[in-house]
């Protein structure tokens, strides 16, 4: 693994305080290598958005940062400095975000000014860091990150409802890149997007990667886009790792019946036509979790020790996981008993 960038211990999160208090991220652990994809997977509700938000401090209320630790290694080699993200301040993140780690929302409907062009949000995130002392010059900035992502100069007169979903997509990321960060947060940026689109979307940010350099965490619930993106995946269930591994290595043999599952529940696109299981039942609630593996009442491999207590993270050469019945074998099994 290359030099971290991103170093991440016994990090958790809460939603609320005292005896109330919901826990959304429970004790993650992770490293993030200089220009790294790290792929984060999971249904709604197990908390990956919430660690990525909670790492660049955008957790809004109720959310709390409880414990644990988190740093960004930044500057050029041989001037290396690393900073608390969980200890800075206003004015050390405002420095920090966009020249450093800039973040792509997941609606980027949502993100964008309804009421603003989109040159001029280019414009101010250029005029606001220094970048470009004249507007021709921001102007001609933002031109040439458009054109990074396969989008025409004149997208800049225009307001986000006249774009496309994937066109605005584009601007985000592009936006993300304004600064040449070392770190870009990828949060669901296809899921609202056809298929033909989003294969568009994962072959640019392959060839940004390759081309700028950036560290990348890309948050999905698609295992598939994961696979050929990334070099790690992390796959989360209801706040807690449950199976991290190179992404090669967890797509030919998964050991969680959770990344099984996950893995089930979207077609191949090519070899024969199978039936499509996916994952019975619902994530559970974060304020009222089963006892034990908190997947045990969805897992078909369940026994009574599930129930009664939960499997730590294990480390197993350069797979961890968390599971009582996580043998080589286990896709195998449950193709067996369905």
């Amino acid at each position: 693994m290359s030099e971290s960038i991103l170093r991440v211990e016994n990090f958790s999160v809460d939603y609320g305080v005292g005896d109330r208090a919901v826990r959304a991220v429970h004790d993650v652990t992770f490293s993030l290598g200089r220009s790294e994809v790290l792929g984060i997977a999971g249904e709604s509700g197990s908390g990956k958005s919430t660690l990525v938000y909670g790492l660049t401090r955008l957790l809004r209320a109720p959310g709390v940062i409880r414990s644990g630790s988190a740093s960004l290694t930044i500057g050029e080699e041989g001037q290396r400095r690393e900073i608390d993200l969980l200890s800075a301040d206003e004015r050390e993140l405002r420095a920090l975000r966009w020249r450093h780690i800039s973040v792509v929302l997941q609606s980027a409907l949502s993100a964008l000014n309804p009421v603003r062009r989109i040159g001029k949000e280019f414009d101010e995130v250029l005029r606001y860091h220094g970048q470009g002392t004249s507007r021709a010059e921001r102007r001609a900035r933002a031109e040439e990150l458009l054109a990074m992502v396969g989008l025409k100069s004149d997208r800049l007169d225009r307001f986000p409802h006249e774009l496309s979903g994937g066109q605005r997509q584009r601007v985000m990321i592009a936006l993300a890149l304004a600064l040449s960060p070392d770190l870009v947060i990828m949060d669901e940026p296809t899921t609202a997007l056809d298929v033909v689109t989003q294969r568009e979307i994962i072959d640019e940010l392959r060839e940004l990667r390759e081309r700028l350099g950036f560290a990348m965490i890309f948050i999905t619930h698609d295992l598939s886009l994961l696979v050929e993106l990334a070099e790690q995946i992390m796959v989360m269930y209801a706040g807690r790792v449950v199976e991290r591994a190179d992404s090669s290595d967890l797509y030919a043999i998964p050991r969680h019946p959770y990344t099984v599952g996950l893995m089930n529940s979207f077609p191949p696109l090519s070899g024969e036509i199978v039936p499509m299981s996916g994952i019975p039942g619902s994530p559970p609630s974060l304020a009222s979790l089963p006892t034990g593996c908190a997947f045990h009442p969805r897992c078909p491999l369940a026994s009574e020790e599930c129930s009664l207590s939960s499997p730590p993270l294990v480390v197993e050469g350069s797979r961890s996981l968390a599971c009582f019945h996580s043998s080589p074998s286990v896709r195998e099994r449950l193709e067996i008993r369905s």
